[in-house]
């Protein structure tokens, strides 16, 4: 393959990558859990390959250059941005992912590193998928066990999701059975304004 042939390659699917990460700093993403990751994998697969086989050009070095620059960067600030970049490039802290029906899903996951667990709703439209809510999950807990989060004891706070069904979703708001530890309950999760069209 030439190398003017691999350089358009890589830079068709850069332009992928930047569209899902400008769709993702709007609550959007490709449809589908894995598709970002594949996205994201096959970006780095790709830069890896540019960089070995044409690492004689100088533009080569120096984008090299500005990658390691920029993990360099995401760690100094408390490593919180390089967190952020593990996280979208893997699926640690992602606990659960549910699909309620074609259009709506749920995962159970910690967004950050300094962050608690939460439950983000996400619904399909077309090829791409909106996050329409995020609730805590230990409010989610709370309902369910029909306790304050004071009583609930730190394992009690990693149980899994056993079911989830949807009963509902309006404008406002999705209503969602919830069956954890042997305990059924509803919880309607309120829809970020203006992000659910109907």
């Amino acid at each position: 393959m030439k190398n003017k042939n691999i350089v358009i390659a890589y830079l068709v699917v850069t332009l992928v990558f930047l569209s899902e990460v400008v769709l993702n700093f709007n609550q959007y993403s490709y449809a589908g859990y894995y598709t970002d990751k594949i996205i994201g994998w096959l970006w780095l697969a790709l830069t890896v390959f540019i960089i070995i086989r044409l690492w004689k050009k100088k533009a080569i070095k120096a984008y090299f250059g500005l990658l390691v620059a920029g993990i360099i960067l995401s760690i100094l600030p408390m490593m919180i941005p390089f967190f952020a970049l593990v996280s979208y490039f893997s699926t640690i802290d992602n606990y659960q992912r549910i699909q309620l029906e074609d259009n709506y899903r749920i995962e159970r996951h910690r967004p950050g590193a300094l962050s608690k667990p939460q439950i983000a709703i996400y619904q399909q439209k077309g090829i791409f998928e909106k996050r329409i809510g995020k609730t805590p999950y230990i409010e989610v807990l709370e309902k369910i066990l029909q306790r304050s989060s004071i009583d609930i004891p730190s394992d009690e706070r990693n149980e899994s999701i056993q079911e989830a069904k949807l009963i509902n979703a309006n404008k406002d708001s999705i209503g969602i059975e919830y069956k954890v530890m042997n305990k059924k309950q509803i919880f309607y999760h309120k829809i970020n304004e203006n992000q659910l069209d109907y």
